[in-house]
């Protein structure tokens, strides 16, 4: 077991993400474009996420939160990289595979409004996925529409609704029974509670945690509010300008953050404990370009403990206890 408390894990992940890199080429010029650099968004991330368990990315906006997240679903190609799902590697699945893989991974975004057509009925958006992936047809399709409906708390009769006779919080569930109806594995949450109330946003989270017990699922949650990723993810990866710096059982990584953004992060958010001690790290300065990241570490320009080997030599991830991983100098 994960120190922590994190699940333990099949032998085999699920989602293995391996050395994922996606560079956006900047242009310029109109009639004749010439590329005169690259947008490194995600640049070197690894990691693997087991049945049931959930891994939470986080980290300032702009860190390559989202574009991880787009790359596992495919709604992004990889500069370099792999992505596999138990083993296989998602861009060398046949098309039936591939089919099968849009059904067994699927997505809740962060505004429910503008993931939903509002001139569709919620039946018909339910059942969309099962189309898609040629799963179940007529009496059947309905019936797991309206069964989907009931396990995220609605009532049957709301497939007949449109989107704008909800409220924000019944449209996240519409949202999620939509990305349930395929019998999905793995489901990717970015900001799923962000854009709710803040009353609604613990009706959710205990949602999310109760339907993964009951269908095993496992999620990729991508959050910047601190507090939804320590209730919900068994493991957090942090992120900082394109690469993983900290990555731990989330319980150990917010009881004992170790690399000075992970403190800095950690103290820039409300304290769960106000009379707790607390480790205050102010940081100078803006994020770098991912144009032209810094040499070495690319903390390193902000970072209160920088030294000489930092502006040249980029920090391994390596473990500095059981299940924790980081990437900086200082250990």
């Amino acid at each position: 077991m994960l120190e922590g408390g994190a699940r333990v894990t099949d032998a085999a992940p699920l989602l293995d993400v391996q050395d994922l890199r996606k560079h956006f080429p900047v242009t310029k010029g109109l009639l004749i474009a010439r590329t005169t650099g690259h947008v490194r968004a995600v640049d070197g991330v690894s990691f693997s996420i087991g049945r049931e368990e959930t891994l939470g990315l986080v980290g300032e906006s702009g860190c390559g939160k989202t574009t991880t997240a787009r790359l596992v679903l495919s709604l992004e190609q990889p500069t370099s990289g792999r992505i596999l799902l138990e083993g296989r590697d998602i861009h060398a699945l046949s098309a039936p595979e591939w089919s099968d893989y849009r059904a067994r991974v699927q997505a809740v975004f962060q505004d429910p409004w503008s993931s939903l057509n509002p001139r569709i009925r919620v039946g018909p958006t339910i059942a969309e996925a099962l189309v898609v992936a040629g799963r179940l047809d007529g009496r059947a399709r309905r019936d797991r529409v309206a069964e989907v409906l009931e396990q995220v708390g609605l009532s049957p009769e709301a497939a007949g609704r449109y989107p704008h006779e909800f409220s924000g919080g019944q449209r996240q569930r519409i949202a999620l029974a939509s990305a349930l109806a395929s019998f999905p594995e793995l489901i990717v949450l970015d900001e799923p509670v962000s854009a709710l109330d803040v009353s609604i946003r613990a009706q959710i989270m205990n949602l999310l945690k109760d339907l993964q017990e009951r269908h095993r699922l496992s999620y990729l949650l991508i959050a910047h509010h601190l507090a939804t990723v320590r209730y919900i993810a068994h493991r957090t990866a942090v992120m900082y300008l394109g690469e993983i710096v900290e990555h731990a059982a989330t319980e150990a990584l917010y009881r004992d953050p170790r690399h000075p953004y992970t403190k800095a992060l950690f103290a820039a958010a409300l304290p769960a404990d106000p009379d707790a001690p607390e480790e205050d790290i102010v940081l100078t300065g803006e994020v770098p370009s991912p144009i032209d990241p810094p040499a070495g570490c690319r903390f390193h320009p902000r970072c209160p403990f920088a030294m000489e080997q930092c502006s040249r030599v980029p920090p391994p991830l390596k473990p500095v206890a059981v299940d924790h991983l980081v990437a900086c100098h200082l250990y």
